[in-house]
Parts: C-alpha cells; sequence; structure tokens
C-alpha cells in the first residue's frame, strides 16, 4: 500500500512540484524524517545531489562571503547530514561500523535522540554520519553491510537536518568561508602564551579583524591577537606588529619542555616553532658541558641546558629586553646561578673577549692536569651555539686566529683537539642544495676548508624555498693558531657580505621564519 501511495505523490509531484512541496512540510517549513513514506520521496529528489556531496560541503552559508565586520548570526543554517536508526541495545554491538565514519562537530551530537514524532523515539538512536565517509569505495565491505543492515543506502542515504550557529564552525571553516574565493586561507598561527600571532597575506589584511576575533571568540586561551608587520628593527632583529583584536597586552609567559619562560613578545625573540630543535639541542649536550649561547634571546637553550643538564653556561644577548628576560628566566626556573655568566654585548665583542678569555683558562687547567703523552680524555665537552640564522655565518670569522696569541707551552695539538668546542651555527639557505650553497659561505668566513666529518641538517622549512638549517663542526688547532692577517681577513669578509646578502634579502635578515 505504502508503494502504491509512494507511486501516486510521485506522478502528484510531475504535475505540480509547489503542491507537493508543501505537503511534505511542517513546523516552520523545516522537513521532518520521522515518516518512512517522505525519506523515500526525498531520497528520490537528493540522489543526484548525494552522490557528489562530502564533508567540504558542510560549510557556512555563502552570504557571509566578503565579511568586514563579524555577524556572528549570519553563520546559522541549516545543513543535511546523513544517518541511521540503531536500537538502543545494539548500539556497542554496532559501533565498529559507524565509529570511524561519525559525524564530528562542535556542540553536536553524533549519537543523538531521534525527534517527538518519531515511532522509534523510545527504542532507537539516531547515528549521524560524515557525509565525505561514507561512499561504497570509502568502507571495508564489513562496515557496508552493517550499515545497510540498518537501513543505510550508500547511493542514496537518509537525511536528516542538523541547525548550525556560529558557535558549531571551527576557526578553519569560518575563516575560509569570509575570504574571497581567490585568497589563501588562513590555515595556522603561532600561539605564545595568550598571544596568538599572525603573519597575514596582503590579500587577506581587509579581513584582518574578523580572523582576529574569530580567534579569541573560539580559542579560550587566546586573549590577544597580532600581526606581523614589514619592518624590522634591524638593531635586535625583532619585528613590529599591530594589535588586531583583543588586549593590548604582550608580557606573557609560555612552557616549553618543564621550562618556562616569560617575555615581552613586542620587544623580545620568540618561535614556538623551534620547541623540537630547542629540545634536540638540549638532549644532545651532555651533561656538565660548558656553552657559550652567543645569540641566547631569553634562554631557550641556555635555561634548560643549566637546569636539566647541570651545564656551566655563558649566554650572551644585545638585545637589553631579551637580557633583561634571560635573567628573570634563570630565576623563574630556579637554576642554579652559580652555573651561569650572563652578558649584554654585541656577538663578536663576546666571542673575543668571554669566550676567549674562558677558553684559554680551560686549556690552562686541563695541561695542568695532563702530561703531553696523555689522551686527555677526562676533557670537559664544550660547545658554541649560534642561532642567528640570518647573519650567524658571518660571525665564524671572529673563531679564525682567535687564539694566535696563546702561549707555546699550550699549543699541544692533542690538548686543543680535546679542549677546542664544538660550534652549532645555524643558517637560512635556498631548499634545493642547501649543503652545497652554505658550505662555501661558511669556507669563505673561515678562510679554512671545512674539516670532513662536518655535519648539515635541516631543521625546519621556513618558506617554499628557504630552509633552516644547522651546521655544525668542531673548532681545529691551525684555524684558531693562524697569524691573524686584518688586510686580507677584511678584505675577504666584505666579498663575503655581499654573497650573503644575495642569498638573504636585508628585508629578511630576522631570527624567525
Amino acid at each position: 500500500m505504502k508503494f502504491d501511495v509512494f507511486n501516486s505523490v510521485l506522478r502528484l509531484w510531475s504535475h505540480n512540484v509547489k503542491n507537493l512541496h508543501f505537503l511534505i512540510q511542517h513546523e516552520n517549513g523545516i522537513l521532518k524524517v520521522d515518516d518512512s513514506f517522505y525519506s523515500k520521496f526525498r531520497n528520490l529528489l537528493n540522489k543526484n545531489k548525494m552522490n557528489t556531496i562530502s564533508s567540504s560541503n558542510v560549510t557556512p552559508p555563502p552570504e557571509v562571503q566578503g565579511m568586514k565586520t563579524l555577524d556572528r548570526k549570519a553563520f546559522s543554517t541549516i545543513v543535511k547530514i546523513p544517518g541511521i536508526k540503531v536500537p538502543k541495545s545494539e548500539i556497542s554491538a554496532a559501533q565498529k561500523a559507524w565509529k570511524s565514519c561519525l559525524f564530528k562537530m562542535k556542540g553536536i551530537k553524533p549519537i543523538a535522540e531521534l525527534g517527538n514524532n518519531d515511532p522509534h523515539r523510545e527504542t532507537h538512536h539516531l547515528i549521524l554520519l560524515d557525509p565525505g565517509k561514507i561512499g561504497s569505495d570509502k568502507l571495508a565491505q564489513e562496515q557496508k553491510e552493517i550499515l545497510q543492515n540498518y537501513g543505510l543506502n550508500l547511493d542514496s542515504p537518509t537525511l536528516y537536518e542538523v541547525v548550525l550557529h556560529y558557535e558549531n564552525w571551527s576557526v578553519s571553516d569560518i575563516i575560509k568561508a569570509v575570504l574571497p574565493s581567490d585568497a589563501e586561507n588562513v590555515t595556522s598561527y603561532s600561539q605564545v602564551g595568550h598571544i596568538a600571532h599572525l603573519n597575514l597575506r596582503t590579500e587577506s589584511l581587509p579581513y584582518k579583524t574578523i580572523i582576529g576575533e574569530v580567534l579569541i571568540d573560539k580559542i579560550s586561551t587566546i586573549k590577544t591577537v597580532v600581526n606581523k608587520l614589514n619592518a624590522i628593527d634591524n638593531t635586535y632583529r625583532n619585528f613590529q606588529m599591530e594589535l588586531l583584536a583583543g588586549e593590548d597586552n604582550y608580557v606573557t609567559r609560555t612552557k616549553e619542555h618543564q621550562c618556562t619562560f616569560e617575555l615581552d613578545f613586542s620587544k623580545v625573540y620568540w618561535n614556538s616553532r623551534l620547541s623540537t630543535e630547542h629540545q634536540r639541542v638540549t638532549e644532545y649536550i651532555p651533561h656538565h658541558s660548558v656553552v657559550y649561547d652567543v645569540f641566547a634571546g631569553i634562554g631557550p637553550f641556555s635555561v634548560p641546558l643549566a637546569k636539566r643538564k647541570r651545564c656551566h653556561v655563558f649566554t650572551n644577548d644585545l638585545n637589553p629586553h631579551s637580557f633583561e628576560y634571560l635573567n628573570k628566566n634563570l630565576k623563574l626556573n630556579k637554576v642554579d646561578l652559580s652555573l651561569v655568566k650572563t652578558f649584554n654585548m654585541d656577538g663578536r665583542d663576546f666571542i673575543k673577549t668571554v669566550f676567549k678569555e674562558d677558553l684559554v683558562e680551560r686549556i690552562k687547567e686541563y695541561a695542568k692536569l695532563n702530561n703531553e703523552n696523555a689522551l686527555y680524555q677526562d676533557a670537559c665537552k664544550s660547545f658554541v651555539l649560534m642561532n642567528l640564522p640570518a647573519i650567524a655565518v658571518e660571525f665564524l670569522s671572529e673563531f679564525k686566529s682567535l687564539l694566535h696569541d696563546l702561549p707555546d707551552s699550550l699549543r699541544s695539538t692533542n690538548l686543543l683537539e680535546q679542549t677546542l668546542p664544538e660550534v652549532l651555527c645555524y643558517a637560512f639557505t635556498p631548499k634545493t642544495d642547501a649543503e652545497a650553497e652554505l658550505k662555501p659561505r661558511v669556507e669563505t668566513y673561515l678562510k679554512h676548508s671545512l674539516p670532513a666529518n662536518y655535519k648539515c641538517r635541516v631543521v625546519r622549512n621556513v618558506a617554499p624555498n628557504k630552509e633552516m638549517v644547522c651546521l655544525s663542526f668542531q673548532l681545529w688547532p691551525s684555524l684558531v693558531l693562524e697569524t691573524k692577517d686584518e688586510v686580507n681577513m677584511a678584505q675577504d669578509i666584505n666579498t663575503a657580505n655581499i654573497e650573503s646578502q644575495n642569498c638573504e634579502p636585508e628585508a629578511k635578515r630576522i631570527k624567525c621564519s
């Protein structure tokens, strides 16, 4: 009898679509699917549409595109989601089939009660399914069979209407819907404490206020949203920024690998994307080593090395604000201050004075403990960290002839090979042939070929055609003992400066991604 009625209504639809449309709507125009007759008819009407439906079809209303002032109510809409009715007693047994293809959206329960008018309300639950995951080519055969046993037609599933509001959409959903179709979506940001940091492209700038407001609405830990500006402070190599939304407060705290760091984000440099590198180097350097951190910032290397590895750290930064927070963070993390000496100097001066003086003292100390025939196995490991990738390579020239005035009694090759530190120098390079480009640049500043056992590894991809890499090698006796030739070295540095600038434009010479 049901099919006879269905066929009759189908014939009616072919003559008068408007009358039938009125027939199957009620309650303020919201379509109900409790009745199987209406379900079959609606499936027929939507068959072609469902053949191409995917999770990307569940999007905010198209009217929000181009919005310049955030109107949260404009994001309300009704979407049609496929679903199945499953007896309450069989939910657990059947979850193997539907668990991987549940419809997941904030504020929406994928396992829901049926409507008041549904005859199965007391005995069944409604399982909402992700429209992009239930195609016949996306499910295992066992899943298909179970879902079909519960009435799911893979080619034309029953649709249930779900009302969505601004609160249900994700940050990405909203921003992608607002931006013009030819604009690149804002897919990522960096968060430092309560501050979200964006680097918006030109085409996204007209929507920057909305982007900032959405981030604050959607992410409870964000209170301030800033956008990086092109202007660069060349003295301290930190970028300027503009406030997009939220509080005008840039002093914050962030945690990284069991350490807490306080900073003023508007005055110092911090990059959360280097967290893995900070951890890698901290794990690499042995306990009780001596570390010279030439461009320390607020201490992402120095603090954990002193705190967790009990290293003796000589830590330096030119930026007085970084120096201030470096000292604060040592105390904040309860670092044994007898292990650390802090400096507010230019990197070249730090290498020529602090580093050189301590290195000479350590060489003297080991010379007293060992004789010329000893292997110097007790020498403490030491490391020089140079994390200023835009220009750190230029500072390598300071190592050449650094110990040219070392007394003859301390020039033993065995002694120096055990006491000279390993250098970890960071640099920006082209994505292709990074090592081939960096090696000759480094050798130009050193005025020597690198030792055969040097290492070069990629730290992270910074831009489509740029990598951040770490080149490491141990200083060697002939490099540091060689007689100084100031005139020739100055000329070579001049040439290298030009080559370096061709690799890294002046406007980008900052310690950031």
